[in-house]
């Protein structure tokens, strides 16, 4: 089966939910996201800014009450900003998830470049003009951005595609500015791969999911294209997707 683990185009049609009911699926969570930015080619938008927002929002009241979906093992509190690289392009303007990105992080991972942990997650950004499959489905058509899950050694490469959001993507993936639009598609993806860490290796509604609605998807999905308003740990104000409360029954920030 198909398992919702994306941001998804919002422009003609609200794929967000009225309601949702989150449940654990005995999966992993990342207890203290370390947010690991990787540019993929040349001139990626907002380099700079991108890694302000992680910082900033991983170290906010936005992660606090994530610990609504704590497990009997694993606790979510707040996290970091690691170090970013950057990856030159392997000059196709078209790339595809299993044949090219999850080669891409093994390769990385194995020339020691990443060094994956419970806690890592590692949020691809592309350049302009490269667009992304995922099982068929076409960035800035279909999705604006997914996360996915690596199996690797005893433990996981956990990442998110966040393909660039002008373009095609303009308009569909956000009404606010171009940069906000990014950073609600990136708190989509990193808040979804906190609570529902290994969704890319699942392939029933059964363990290693995490915390997932069987109806409506992922605490992201319940809420696609909610925008609001976080202070970030670092004093900055950063436009974030709302995500969905068990607890508050409703779509928080």
């Amino acid at each position: 089966m198909t398992l919702m683990n994306g941001a998804y185009l919002s422009e003609g049609a609200s794929f967000s939910a009225a309601s949702g009911n989150l449940k654990y699926f005995g999966g992993p969570v990342i207890p203290n996201v370390e947010v690991h930015p990787i540019f993929y080619g040349s001139g990626v938008q907002f380099q700079d800014k991108i890694s302000g927002f992680y910082a900033g929002v991983v170290d906010s009241a936005h992660m606090d009450w994530l610990s609504e979906y704590n497990t009997p093992t694993q606790s979510i509190g707040r996290g970091s900003l690691g170090n970013s690289i950057s990856v030159a392009s392997s000059g196709k303007s078209s790339l595809d998830d299993v044949n090219d990105i999850q080669p891409l992080l093994l390769k990385l991972a194995q020339s020691g470049q990443i060094q994956p942990n419970e806690n890592t997650y590692y949020p691809i950004h592309f350049a302009p003009g490269i667009s992304i499959t995922q099982g068929g489905s076409k960035s800035c058509q279909v999705f604006c951005a997914y996360h996915g899950t690596i199996k690797y050694g005893s433990g996981y490469i956990f990442y998110g595609v966040i393909p660039d959001q002008g373009g095609a993507c303009a308009g569909g993936c956000g009404t606010s500015t171009p940069f906000n639009n990014l950073c609600s598609v990136s708190s989509h993806e990193l808040i979804e791969a906190v609570t529902d860490a290994a969704v890319g290796v699942a392939t029933d509604v059964a363990p290693p999911l995490g915390w997932y609605d069987n109806t409506n998807g992922e605490i992201g999905d319940i809420c696609n294209a909610q925008q609001g308003t976080v202070v970030g740990g670092n004093g900055q104000t950063y436009t974030v997707q709302k995500e969905w409360s068990n607890a508050a029954r409703k779509c928080r920030v």
